[in-house]
């Protein structure tokens, strides 16, 4: 998972908004980052790539846990 403490040591002391990345095993990190870590937004890579998770799975996933998330896909292809 995310490094947790060092993601809540930088967004508590910035006014920029921070990306936790790097460490994602399971949808739960993601929430972490976030509900923990005090992340404005979460990266993942290779829980995707490797079939692990789909994207759609991991935003339904913290939208469970009470994060706000856009479930809809926003963007249409011809």
């Amino acid at each position: 998972g995310y490094d947790i403490a060092l993601t809540r040591a930088i967004a508590d002391a910035v006014r920029a908004p921070v990306i936790a990345s790097g460490g994602v095993g399971t949808l739960d990190h993601m929430v972490e980052g976030i509900r923990d870590g005090h992340a404005g937004a979460v990266l993942a890579a290779s829980i995707f790539h490797f079939g692990t998770y789909t994207i759609a799975e991991a935003k339904a996933h913290m939208a469970r846990a009470g994060l706000p998330m856009r479930l809809d896909s926003p963007v249409q292809r011809a």
